[in-house]
Parts: C-alpha cells; sequence; structure tokens
C-alpha cells in the first residue's frame, strides 16, 4: 500500500477504481464500496453477468483497459495479481501518483478488525466459504462475506456486509493474498501442489500456509484436514486445544461415517448426529464437516446447523446442474486433477449412463505441470472431449498443448477421446454423439462455461425435451 494510511482510509477516499473489476474477487470488493457509498469505478477485458450486476448497483463499468477510463481525481486504484506492469491504467495512476493497493490488502483493511473465519487450502474454499456463511445468516449471525464465488443466497453475489463482529472470508493462496489476513478461525482444506508459477514447491507453499497460520489472532484455532499429510505435518507441532482435524480416518476428531450417496443427495453420521446435504460428492461432506466445527466453534447449535445446510444448492460453476432433462448438463469449475476426479466422482454417484466430459485446461504451465493426473483424473469419464487451453493470465508456452492430456490419456484408457480446437467444432460433435440418458459435464476455469450456455441454448432451440 503506498501512502495510506489504514485507519483513515474510509474517511479520506471517496472515488475508487478497480482495475479488473470483473473478476469475483475484485467484484466483492467493488460491491462492498459502492453498498458503503463510494464512488466506484473500474474496468475488465470483458464484460459479463458480473459487470452487468455491478452496474445496476451503480458502478460504472468500462470495457478493456485504457488510460482515458481513469479519471485524474481518482483517489483510490485497487488491481489484482493478475495486472502486468505495462496496464495503462496502472501506469497512469503511478504517473499521477494516485494511490495503489492490491485486492488482497484492501480485503485484509475491511475484515481484519472483525472476528475473521478464514477458508483456506489448495480444493473446496470456495464451497466450503459459502456453506459456513449460510449457517450463520440463516442464524441471524448476520456476518461480512467475500467469496470466490456467485451464491444465489447472496442474490447472485459474492459479497456481503453485515452487521455483527463476524467475517466470513475465502483466503487465496495464489500470489500469497492470504497473508494479509489476521484470522481467529482458520479452516484449511488441504495443501496440494499448485500455482507453480508462484511457488517453486510444495515446501514453498506449506511455508506460507505456516505463516497465514502464525498471522492469527491470539486465542485463535485451526479447524484442518485431518486426511491430508501437508496439513498434519503443518498443525503437529499446535497444541489440542489451537486444532480440530476432520475427515473419514479413525485419526480425526470429527468423523464422517456411513455415507449414502442418493441421486445427487448425500446422507452421513458424525458425532452420532445424521446429516443429510442436497449437494453431491465425498468432498462435499468433507466441506460440511469444517463448516459444522466452524458453526459449533461460533455457538450455533447441531439441530440448526443441520436444517441450514441441508437447504445449501451450491455455488455458482461448482457441479451446477444446467439442463435436466432426458439429458443432464453441468458447469463446473473444476480445474485440478483432485477437483476433477472428485466432480466426475460425485456425478458417477448420481447414477447416469454415460459420463461426457468437455474438458477445458487453465494455463500452460499448470497444463504442463499435471498433464499426466489430468488424464489419469479424466479416466472417470466415459467419452472426453479436450478443448484448447485457457491460458487466462499466461503466455503461450512451446509445445504445451490440451494434446499432452491427449496423448497421456490414450496410453491408459480405451475410452473415447477427441481434441477439438473451436466451440462450435465441439458443439457439433455432442450433436452426434448425446444420447438420452447421458451426463454432460464442461469442466474449466475459464471460457468453457461460456460453452456450456451455448450448448444447452443449442439443446433449447432443439426444442430437445427438458
Amino acid at each position: 500500500m503506498e501512502g495510506i494510511d489504514k485507519g483513515k482510509i474510509f474517511e479520506t477516499v471517496k472515488k475508487v477504481y478497480l482495475i479488473g473489476i470483473g473478476g469475483i474477487g475484485m467484484s466483492g470488493i467493488a460491491e462492498y464500496l459502492v453498498k458503503q457509498d463510494f464512488e466506484v469505478l473500474g474496468s475488465d477485458i470483458t464484460l459479463s453477468e458480473i459487470t452487468q450486476r455491478l452496474e445496476k448497483l451503480g458502478v460504472t463499468v468500462y470495457k478493456g483497459h485504457h488510460e482515458n477510463n481513469l479519471s485524474d481525481d481518482t483517489e483510490l486504484v485497487i488491481y489484482t495479481s493478475a495486472v502486468k506492469e505495462d496496464n495503462e491504467e496502472l501506469k497512469k495512476a503511478k504517473r499521477l501518483k494516485i494511490k495503489l493497493m492490491k485486492r488482497a490488502e484492501m480485503l485484509g483493511h475491511i475484515v481484519n478488525d472483525l472476528y475473521l473465519i478464514a477458508v483456506s487450502g489448495s480444493h473446496g474454499k470456495t464451497t466450503t466459504t459459502a456453506m459456513i456463511s449460510k449457517v450463520l445468516i440463516d442464524n441471524d449471525y448476520d456476518p461480512t462475506v467475500f467469496v470466490g464465488g456467485s451464491l444465489d443466497f447472496l442474490e447472485g453475489g459474492s459479497s456481503r456486509i453485515g452487521k455483527s463482529k463476524y467475517a466470513v472470508v475465502e483466503a487465496d493462496e495464489y500470489d500469497k493474498s492470504f497473508l494479509t489476513l489476521s484470522s481467529n478461525l482458520i479452516v484449511v482444506t488441504s495443501i496440494e501442489k499448485d500455482h507453480t508459477d508462484i511457488y517453486k514447491s510444495v515446501e514453498d507453499l506449506k511455508e506460507n500456509f505456516k505463516k497465514f497460520f502464525d498471522k492469527r489472532k491470539t486465542n485463535s484455532k485451526v479447524a484442518g484436514f485431518g486426511d491430508d499429510k501437508n496439513v498434519i505435518e503443518l498443525l503437529a507441532s499446535y497444541p489440542k486445544s489451537e486444532k480440530v482435524l476432520y475427515g473419514f480416518g479413525a485419526g480425526n476428531d470429527v468423523k464422517a461415517e456411513n455415507i449414502r450417496q442418493d441421486n445427487g443427495n448425500v446422507h452421513f453420521s458424525t458425532q452420532g448426529v445424521e446429516v443429510e446435504l442436497d449437494v453431491p460428492g465425498n468432498h462435499n461432506v468433507l466441506n460440511s464437516l469444517a463448516a459444522m466445527i466452524v458453526c459449533n466453534e461460533v455457538g450455533i447449535d447441531m439441530d440448526s446447523f443441520k436444517k441450514s445446510i441441508k437447504g445449501f444448492s451450491g455455488v455458482q460453476r461448482r457441479l451446477q446442474l444446467k439442463f435436466d432433462g432426458k439429458i443432464k448438463i453441468y458447469d463446473d469449475y473444476a480445474h485440478h486433477p483432485t477437483e476433477v476426479e472428485a466432480s466426475l466422482k460425485a456425478l458417477r454417484a448420481i447414477k447416469p449412463g454415460r459420463i461426457i466430459t468437455v474438458f477445458q485446461p487453465h494455463l500452460y504451465s499448470r497444463t504442463y505441470d499435471f498433464y499426466r493426473e489430468f488424464a489419469g483424473a479424466l479416466t472417470n469419464s466415459d467419452v472426453l472431449i479436450l478443448a484448447k487451453i485457457y491460458p487466462a493470465r499466461e503466455k503461450e508456452i512451446e509445445g504445451v498443448s490440451s494434446k499432452l492430456i491427449f496423448d497421456e490419456f490414450m496410453k491408459i484408457s480405451d475410452n473415447d477421446v477427441c481434441y477439438l480446437d473451436e466451440f462450435k467444432k465441439i458443439i457439433h460433435k455432442l450433436d452426434e454423439i448425446v444420447a438420452n440418458g447421458d451426463l454432460i459435464v464442461f469442466q474449466g476455469a475459464g471460457d468453457v462455461t461460456n460453452l456450456c450456455d451455448l450448448y444447452v441454448k443449442h439443446l433449447k432451440s432443439m426444442s430437445i425435451s427438458v
């Protein structure tokens, strides 16, 4: 942060500009600020439902990053980690000596003085954050919320201004953003190799999680996934009073047992109590265990938790059912091999006919690092269609394409697979192969979600029965 008195920022700044405002994390900050009566403007490369929502709230949104978008009377510029140094708006802000702040720093400024519940980990952060938020809201805890997904119970938004002392935040490890947070209660869902453009090794990643843990407030606690060896190693030195372990294994303090899955619902028992979820998969059992521990820590009784969690319908783009008829279509944000495998196994438990996966790899670096693991995870599909890599913030890496996954898949599976480099080709292929009873899932963190929507519209235009 450059030249900003944290204690006075909300008193001294009124006009704020956000570079990359359409991202889910940035949009939450923008929504928070506009609801606090700041004048909020911003830009993004593409416009979306998220930017449309912000505009309805009174935010001015520009398409593209141009220095003319940024007026000279702007008092604060907030930017994401993905913004490059050659960004026109960032360069102008520096030239005009406008105050600058990263999104993670603003988040910490907003929530660190509250009773902060921070949900971290390589997988499951968004859904776990959403579950905790819903239970607290349903039980009149009135929390402030920042989550990395759009939630129906937040009217499609990703943030909420509460009036109580509680805040629930998704703590992102990318670019070490979570190190701006000082928590009262931490959840760590898993620690696994990822973000290799930021962390040079798993040990490097673990060391930064330790720094995050060590920034906790006094008298705080960590709820950790006790079946994850990296989590166990990091928490080994913590006294029993400062940690709660959850999972499936016998060594956990809180265990899920007698798991039954039926048509997209999950039933399980824990602590002698029966819990029912309306979202599928063992991964959601784990997410709900973490949420249960948090709710117990803040004083919510088990009956109230059970009632609220039963009504949790999921997060948009997390195994979101988009079409339900003679075929089913899901939109899924999974973009790491562990997430891909968990989602496909959850879909298999729904007992469909064939599972047809349309997978779009996210980032050249991640594809290169994990192409073998992706191929293995994707063997849980009966038919696999690979799309081109979504580059996001990266430049192309020579020799890295979806064909790496394709070639590896061919070595280990006899299931049908193809690689198609255009969305229209994928839609044509689906028209050729889809049959009644099939389940289609569009997976990835890029614009494959747009392809999902295009295909749903295509089916409806073809008068396919819903």
